[in-house]
């Protein structure tokens, strides 16, 4: 059995691209010669779901089940601002720009995914749907002296609102594992109601 590992994604407008290309600048300067793994900002993209490793052959039924989805769902807008770290401050794993939804659209939309993927035999998430952008992964051999600089810079930075995503497709997206970083590849992009 052939099979990838994959997820389903927003992927962010160049311009947004820019600036968290930026706010990893200002990270990278402060935390550097700590073991963190920098995502290139063209792959920085918002997580609808990630569905693990699946059989190439079942691709079609997974586009099929989101172009329904698509069918009924317009484009839909959330707003890009805050930082943080998982799974806390105390031990940051994960270095993350936050996502507001105050139109409730993109819970909303998220749940449709879950529900939708879950009758194709993909189990739900365990835990509640935390939206975010990740900047950068800590690695395993840092200590406890970088996880409380981390937590230190993190704590003193703010970041204001990097813009207003109007999310018009979503795309299922294969993703490789290499030693400097994941790869991610396009399987299919699938407009939502309305969207050219």
């Amino acid at each position: 059995m052939v099979a990838v590992r994959a997820f389903i994604a927003v992927e962010m407008p160049s311009e947004l691209q820019k600036r968290l290309a930026e706010v990893q600048d200002r990270l990278r300067r402060e935390l550097r010669d700590l073991p963190i793994r920098w995502v290139r900002p063209e792959s920085i993209h918002l997580t609808l779901k990630f569905l693990g490793m699946i059989p190439v052959s079942h691709t079609d039924e997974i586009v099929a089940a989101l172009r329904g989805l698509a069918l009924e769902r317009g484009p839909f807008t959330f707003v890009v601002e805050g930082i943080g770290c998982f799974p806390d401050l105390r031990h940051p794993r994960v270095i993350w720009v936050g996502i507001s939804d105050p139109t409730r659209a993109l819970g909303a939309f998220q749940r449709l995914v879950e529900s939708s993927m879950q009758k194709l035999g993909y189990p739900p998430e365990d835990r509640p749907y935390q939206p975010h952008l990740t900047l950068g992964r800590v690695g395993r051999e840092a200590a406890p002296a970088h996880y409380r600089r981390i937590a230190e810079v993190i704590e003193r930075t703010t970041i204001e609102r990097l813009g207003e995503v109007r999310a018009a497709e979503i795309v299922l997206m294969r993703s490789d594992l290499h030693p400097q970083g994941a790869v991610y590849t396009p399987i299919a992009r699938i407009p939502l109601r309305g969207s050219p």
